[in-house]
Order: structure tokens, then sequence, then C-alpha cells
């Protein structure tokens, strides 16, 4: 049964049992009991490193601490590297997108997909529900309200137990003779950590930057926001909003102008009609998932430039709510071209003619710059692109896509030029900027469970690799009896 079969749940619709905690706590036993159980091989294998002043050498820090990057850790646990930290700028219970820009009451992806749950059942959202709302609510919704995700993410952190230090943001990466130096910054000022291997767990933009039209960046600042800007949207009660683009994020944010109280909310695409093909529905199996990265680059670019270009579809139970709603119009074939100040309003210049809207979104994602990023800005023309590295048929080309980073098996960055900066692949992309290499995998709940063991695997394997002389000794002087 779909969505569109059931009610769309608040997170007032749940109401938790009375013995919630007692079986919430049954079930993080039984978690670690599943962690026991599947131990083996428990050994703890990455040699140890010392700073040349003494200083603590981490074999990976993850940068967020969101779902995906409390997967990674978790992961990285399991598979015997415990020297590990997850460091994320806001305070503890607020990583992640879910208290940031991402205005949907609801999880896009059906309760049934797998998140960070590192493949044990007992992890999954399906059982912190069952243990803390009982078996009849599971069956009543299809989508999970955002506020029951959040506290089950904070569930997982607490059970897992892995190490993350909030209120933490990366600022800066530079090579260091044990990896890489990383500033921070922290409440009581800058520090500088030391890792052997950093995981960009940093969301959407973090192998880029939120964008819009230039001719809107050049409107005042009071008349127009990106999507992912902090809107406050009580300035729009009786307004007229309008909405550039019709994702998922353009419907979220004309939902909450209508909400508080704006008159009209007005979202125009370039399109005949409103897009319902959900391409992300196909992506999501095992073959492509896993395999996409060792495709030859023209089946890479051929299949993700499709995928990135036809774009989602407003998800269903958001188009329902928004059509629903008193003040809201679609406009069709109304691409922009340009926009002005008309007195106190601006004035869109669309395929169907001029537009006046008092105040103006652009849901137009973001847009691939490594130089856009304070920490990768200093070398982001020392990192290897698409445009660089492949050259698609005349027909294929696309600058947008093409200024995605051009990643190796690891998901890591690749030197532009060889010999320059060999560190930065040290660096592992886990943002969206994989998906022209892996097709989509950072930075949505349903690939999690296949792409997590991948990036893992990817910095084992280059840990192992670089203590290769050290783990050859180890092998020489293991006793011949073990008692």
């Amino acid at each position: 049964m779909t969505s569109q079969h059931k009610p769309a749940p608040t997170a007032e619709h749940f109401t938790a049992l009375p013995d919630s905690n007692a079986r919430l706590e049954r079930l993080s036993a039984q978690v670690q009991a599943d962690f026991y159980t599947l131990r083996h091989p428990d050994k703890l294998w990455v040699p140890p490193q010392s700073g040349p002043q003494g200083e603590h050498v981490y074999d990976v820090i993850v940068a967020g601490a969101g779902q995906a990057g409390l997967a990674i850790g978790g992961y990285f646990l399991r598979e015997g590297v415990d020297n590990i930290l997850l460091i994320d700028k806001a305070p503890q219970g607020r990583e992640g997108v879910w208290f940031d820009f991402a205005r949907m009451p609801l999880i896009r992806s059906p309760k049934l997909y797998p998140g960070p749950d590192q493949g044990m059942p007992n992890l999954a959202y399906e059982a912190w529900h069952r243990a803390r709302y009982g078996d009849a609510s599971w069956e009543t919704f299809e989508l999970v309200p955002v506020p029951l995700w959040t506290d089950y993410l904070n569930w997982v952190r607490e059970v897992t137990r892995v190490p993350v230090q909030n209120e933490t943001e990366l600022t800066g990466i530079a090579p260091h003779p044990n990896g890489l130096a990383l500033t921070i910054k922290t409440p009581s000022g800058s520090q500088t950590l030391l890792a052997r291997r950093l995981v960009l767990a940093t969301g959407h933009d973090g192998t880029g930057k939120w964008w819009m039209p230039d001719y809107l960046a050049a409107l005042p600042e009071h008349t127009r926001a990106q999507a992912a800007d902090p809107i406050d949207f009580s300035r729009l009660a009786g307004k007229t909003v309008a909405v550039l683009g019709i994702g998922a994020s353009g419907g979220d944010n004309a939902i909450a102008a209508l909400e508080a109280g704006a008159a009209s909310a007005h979202m125009f695409c370039r399109r005949n009609s409103h897009r319902r093909q959900q391409v992300y529905r196909w992506v999501m199996s095992a073959g492509f998932l896993r395999h996409c990265h060792e495709l030859d680059d023209d089946w890479r670019w051929r299949f993700v430039s499709y995928i990135l270009e036809t774009r989602m579809a407003m998800p269903t139970e958001t188009w329902k709510r928004l059509s629903a709603k008193p003040g809201f119009e679609l406009h069709t074939s109304a691409n922009w071209r340009g926009a002005k100040m008309v007195g106190d309003q601006v004035e869109v210049d669309t395929e169907k003619g001029p537009f006046r809207a008092d105040f103006i979104i652009s849901a137009t994602g973001h847009d691939q710059d490594l130089s856009g990023r304070q920490e990768l800005a200093p070398f982001a023309d020392k990192v290897l692109l698409w445009s660089e590295a492949y050259d698609p048929p005349p027909n294929e080309r696309n600058d947008r896509l093409a200024r995605y980073p051009y990643l190796d098996r690891n998901f890591s960055f690749m030197e532009k030029t060889p010999g320059e900066a060999p560190w930065v692949s040290r660096i592992h992309d886990f943002t969206f900027g994989p998906t022209m290499s892996f097709g989509p995998s950072g930075c949505s709940i349903s690939t999690l469970r296949l792409t997590v063991p991948m990036i893992v695997a990817g910095v084992t394997r280059q840990l192992f690799r670089e203590d290769i002389g050290q783990h050859w000794q180890n092998l020489q002087d293991h006793p011949d009896y073990i008692p």
C-alpha cells in the first residue's frame, strides 16, 4: 500500500506507550547483543600513529554527524577501526538538515526503507517505532514525521556509541606528515586535529553552494531568498510569493509561505506540465548503486546526466498538500529570463509575460563548486573534475554536471595534475558530490544500506595498503600458539 492510500500523520498523531522507556531499553540491549553476535572479526587492526610532538592522530575523522555520518561511524567501529571521531557544527540533537532548511513535515523515503541501521533489523526505524509506539501504530502510516525521525537518529547515536564532538565546524584542510591537519572552530576557539583520512558527510552543498540565477541574486536581499536560506515566513503574511522551480524543496517552501499567511504562492516551471517521473525510484537497486562507479565514463555520464537533468518530481504527498491549499497556482511553460524592481515589487520576466511578486524564493538547487566551501577553496583548483577527466559527445555536454568532482573507487578526490597534490586522495566525499561518479549515494536515506559499506571499504582499503609493511611484520611476529 502506498502513501496515497493512508493519511499523512503528524508527530502529534502518535502517543508513546506507557512502558516505552522500558521497551526501548530492551531494544537497545538487543542491539548491543546483535553487535556482540556479529563481532567477528573483532580485532583492532590499524597501527596507531602519533604526530611529531606526540599529538593524537585519528585514523578517520568524519565531518558531519547526521544520518549518513552516524551510519559511517557505526560501520567503522564494526570494521575494527575505533580511532575515529565525528564532528558536527550543530548542537547535539540538531544535526543534519531537519532543523535547518528541510521544511517538509514528513521524511520522503517510505518507512520501510533502511537508513543508518547498518543492515541490522533491531537498529532499523521500524524496530524503534514498534518499541516506542506499538505494533498497531506501525500499520497506520507510510511516511515518517520528521520529529520522530530525529528522535530515532538520537537513539541510533546513543545505542551505537559513535564518538561525536558537537559545535565543531571544519574550516580548513591541509597536508600533514601524518596525513591531514584539520582546522576546526569550536566555542572555545580554533584548534587543529590530525587525521589520516577525512570523510565529508556535510550534505547536499558539501562540495558546492546553494545557487540562484544572477539576476535574482542582484535583487535587494529583502525581496528574495534561496530555498535553503533561513527565511522568516511570518514576514510573508498577506504577500504574493513567487517560487522558481517545482521540485520538492520548492513545494515545501510554497507550503510554508501559505501556512504563514501569504496571500498566494505561485510556482513556475519551464516545462508544459508538472513532471511526475520519479527517476530516483528506478535508481534504487543494488545493481545500480553498487556498480555504477565500475562502469566506463561513457555509461556513467549517460546514466547520471539523464537522472540529474530529468530531476526528481515533487513527491506525491507534497503535491497533494500544496495543490489543495487556497492561494496556490502553478505556471507551466513559464521559464524565467530576468527580474527587476518595480516600486516595492519584483517584476519577473517569464516566457508568458511579466509577473509581479512581493517576494521570490529560488528553489534552484545547488552548484558543484569546491571554491564555494571555505574548507575546500584553498585547494579547489588542484582537484580533478569531470570536465577535465571526460569529454562527452557534443549532444551530451553539460557544463553544470562537468563541475562535479571526479572520484576514484574509494570515493576519494583525485589530483588534477599528477604529483602536485597527492594528499587530496585522503579526502573521501560522501556529500552530493559523488553523484556523477557513483550515482546518488551520500544524501539520501534510501541509498545508505548499499553505499555506506562502500565508502567505509574505500577508507579501510587505503589504511590497510598504507600500513602494509607493518602488517607484514606483525604477521611474521604472530605467535605460533595462542593459549
